[in-house]
């Protein structure tokens, strides 16, 4: 037979109480540890939204309109991230030494400077803070009438100082608003980091906008200026074509019967009427030269500067000599000629600019004195500087500009002849080909040098 199971001891009174202890203290551990969790999830939700409402930010700020529209943006995305009633944006200006409000939020009531100065030292490092952590900062915030708000300073991507970024709580604000936590400085970093580069580019995206107009009203000016240009060419052609017919054909009538009378009737003049016709004559003769050298003049204006030949400078010279050889054995001018390079330009305006150098040379070269004259050139490494030297009459310092404008002349008609274009034609002449001309002289007597520059061209 088994043996008899005797009677279950009843737990006494203490140990249910001690029991139903225990199982309070795990039921409120499990709920305070639920209430927790439940906390760190909310926390976990406002950071995701935090977060999710930073980068929405970035991408809805990225393409705003204009400056003002991103500010707005700004302003109103970290209200609703950091759930703070009030918010302001600035802009560092740096020709001002202050800041410039972009952009507030909430701040009904209260006057917001469009400008107002901040030390800069404050903002050495890029972390957001409580303004409550700094004095100075309070008051030069204290428009703001802010009991406590998160501020952080904008940089742009190489670290220059950009602004600052201010969101936080009135004193009657406090009653609907919880409390800055100090750990949103983090998250706020971060945004602020992200308005400070976003500014950035919108600044530098304004300078090329700014820059783009700039160059298209550029582009404008200049096109209306080729469009003068051309039309100027075009009325240079036409006076040119009046010069060489309208104006020479009544000089031609006026030669002409200068001519016949000169060769058919001279000797039924008196001495004052043969003195008379003389003087029609050379000035006839002066006159149509003038009217030569103004169309040579006008055409150098409307000619095009591109495209030129290549050019042997040995031959231009040389036929230079040949032209005017009853001159030059007249003159007994020696003439001498350091080898001359070849490079692109126009022949006509190259023998153009010699001869008139050569020319000259000779013309003011005193008449007891055998004009000596030497063409040089110096290589350099963009261009050619060519020298013309004579041992003229010299040129004063005060007159070595004026003597290449149009119709310039030194001494009288009558002691030298010419009409004060041949220096006037070299300056054209070597401008159209992107040259310079220049002309030193030790003074009176003592002969001149004519410097001119042109360029090398493609080897």
């Amino acid at each position: 037979m088994g043996a008899t199971k005797g009677p279950e001891k009843k737990p006494t009174y203490e140990e249910l109480e001690a029991l139903c202890r225990e199982l309070q203290a795990k039921v409120t551990k499990g709920i305070v540890l639920q209430q927790e969790l439940i906390s760190i999830k909310d926390e976990l939700d406002q950071e995701l939204n935090r977060f999710r409402l930073i980068q929405e930010f970035g991408e809805v700020g990225m393409f705003r309109e204009s400056i003002r529209d991103f500010a707005i943006t700004a302003t109103e995305y970290f209200v609703m991230a950091f759930e703070q009633p009030h918010c302001l944006l600035a802009e560092y200006q740096l020709e001002e030494d202050c800041l410039k409000t972009l952009s507030f939020f909430g701040f009904v009531g209260t006057e917001i400077p469009g400008r107002f100065s901040i030390s800069g030292g404050q903002f050495r490092q890029r972390e957001g803070f409580l303004i409550s952590q700094s004095e100075t900062l309070q008051r030069e915030l204290s428009f703001l009438s802010l009991e406590d708000a998160l501020i952080a300073p904008l940089f742009a991507p190489d670290g220059a100082f950009l602004g600052i970024i201010a969101a936080g709580q009135q004193s009657e604000d406090q009653r609907f608003y919880n409390p800055i936590d100090p750990k949103d400085r983090h998250a706020f970093t971060v945004m602020a980091t992200k308005v400070g580069y976003l500014l950035h580019n919108f600044r530098a995206n304004e300078q090329l906008r700014q820059e783009i107009k700039e160059r298209k009203k550029v582009e404008k000016m200049l096109e209306a200026k080729a469009a003068d240009l051309l039309r100027s060419n075009a009325e240079l052609e036409q006076f040119a074509y009046v010069v060489s017919h309208d104006l020479k054909a009544p000089l031609r009538n006026v030669m002409g019967y200068a001519h016949l009378l000169k060769n058919k009737h001279q000797e039924g003049l008196s001495d004052k009427g043969r003195e008379y016709l003389e003087v029609i004559w050379k000035e006839a003769n002066r006159f149509n030269t003038i009217i030569d050298d103004l169309l040579a003049y006008a055409r150098l204006s409307s000619s095009s500067g591109e495209g030129f030949p290549i050019v042997d400078l040995n031959l231009t010279v040389e036929r230079v000599k040949n032209r005017n050889s009853f001159i030059i054995s007249q003159r007994q001018a020696k003439i001498s000629i350091q080898p001359l390079p070849c490079l692109p330009a126009c022949p006509a305006q190259m023998e153009q600019l010699f001869q008139n150098l050569v020319l000259n040379a000779i013309k003011f070269t005193p008449e007891q004195r055998r004009p000596e004259i030497s063409i040089e050139v110096d290589e350099e490494k963009e261009y050619y500087r060519f020298a013309v030297r004579d041992n003229g009459i010299g040129i004063a310092e005060e007159h070595r500009q004026e003597i290449f404008g149009l119709f310039q002349r030194l001494h009288p008609s009558g002691k030298y002849e010419g009409n004060g274009l041949g220096l006037s034609i070299c300056k054209k002449v070597v401008e159209h080909h992107k040259g310079r001309i220049w002309v030193r002289s030790e003074g009176k007597g003592k002969g001149a040098v004519f410097y001119f520059t042109l360029p090398r061209g493609v080897e």
